[in-house]
């Protein structure tokens, strides 16, 4: 009888090993080091929403870069308190949603497919985009985002459109160009090359339903030459 309770007792150990390593992936941090992903898009739809992590999006044809035939990222979404977004190519454009508002906040962006590997951004100068939507400029911070550094490692700054790429307000119909500064990601370790965060921070809150679209996203020297990001 005590054999085979040692049995039981060893099974149910194991069972227990089994579902933890099955909800690291659900434990995820709000400083982009342990991350839920969205690793597997369907582009005529969304994110279909917590992937194994790491690996996904090579088939992806990535909307909203200038360049669509990158096979380098993974889109994926933070948490720890915050809320959620979907990610969904479109015709020419993809779209970000927000789905919950968790804390009062999103918060993710565009990884490195290989997750043992980070971006090279060695001869970038700035990040460049349109942008259209439904959320207030205010609430919405696009960056790039170093390994090391916490807020400090958020180039140019984690503030929001209207002090990062000096836009005013985003248009729901029309779209805006915006240009961000990030010469002080070359010398980082860029971990997410599309950071994106949602936030009542900077003046505005989100809701549900607030969305925006991207298209052309294209990273430059310091020439107005646009720069192929590849991983290292």
């Amino acid at each position: 009888m005590k054999k085979v309770n040692l049995i039981l007792t060893m099974l149910m150990a194991a069972a227990c090993v089994f579902f933890a390593a099955g909800c690291q992936n659900d434990s995820v941090a709000d400083d982009g080091k342990n991350i839920r992903d969205y690793s597997k898009i369907d582009p005529d739809g969304g994110s279909s929403g917590g992937g194994s992590g790491g690996g996904g999006g090579s088939t992806v044809n990535w909307a909203l870069c200038k360049n669509g035939s990158y096979d380098i990222f993974d889109i994926q979404v933070w948490g720890d308190g915050a809320g959620e977004f979907d990610f969904a190519n479109k015709d020419g454009y993809s779209t970000f949603t927000i789905k919950t508002v968790g804390g009062g906040w999103v918060g993710g962006g565009m990884i490195a497919s290989d997750t043992s590997k980070t971006f090279d951004f060695s001869k970038v100068a700035k990040m460049t985009f349109e942008i259209r939507g439904t959320i207030n400029a205010k609430a919405l911070c696009v960056a790039v985002q170093d390994k090391n550094g916490g807020d400090n490692g958020i180039y140019p700054a984690k503030q929001s459109l209207v002090t990062n790429a000096k836009i005013s307000s985003i248009s729901k119909d029309e779209w805006t160009k915006a240009e961000i500064d990030v010469t002080k990601a070359k010398t980082g370790t860029i971990i997410n090359a599309f950071m994106i965060i949602g936030a009542a921070d900077w003046g505005s809150n989100i809701k549900a339903g607030d969305y925006f679209d991207v298209r052309n996203l294209d990273w430059i020297d310091a020439d107005g030459n646009s720069v192929t990001l590849t991983l290292k």
